[in-house]
């Protein structure tokens, strides 16, 4: 709520050439019952889950959300024509969940 995806959408108008990664939120809200990849049409809300019982649910989001910046981190940037170096702004830091 400080405004990153705000700051974002700022830094993705003035440099299109930079690779912005969002945080994965439509994926925290689809997550697959059954633990397949793709969500199923009986998916879970662990975003809506996590707000409504924060005893039961906050440490499996933690968990869940940090692991889905990581693999989003780890995932090779597409190439971009006569960029050899392309720049990656991540939205939030996969080490943000150890403060």
């Amino acid at each position: 709520a400080v405004g990153k995806s705000t700051f974002l959408k700022l830094l993705g108008a003035t440099f299109p050439q930079w690779h912005l990664v969002t945080e994965p939120v439509a994926q925290w809200r689809k997550v697959p019952a059954s633990g397949t990849a793709e969500a199923a049409v009986g998916s879970t809300n662990l975003l809506q889950m996590m707000y409504q019982e924060p005893a039961r649910w906050s440490y499996t989001f933690q968990t869940f959300s940090c692991i889905s910046r990581l693999k989003a981190m780890l995932e090779p940037p597409p190439q971009l024509p006569g960029t050899p170096h392309p720049v990656r702004v991540f939205e939030r830091s996969v080490y943000s969940d150890r403060y």
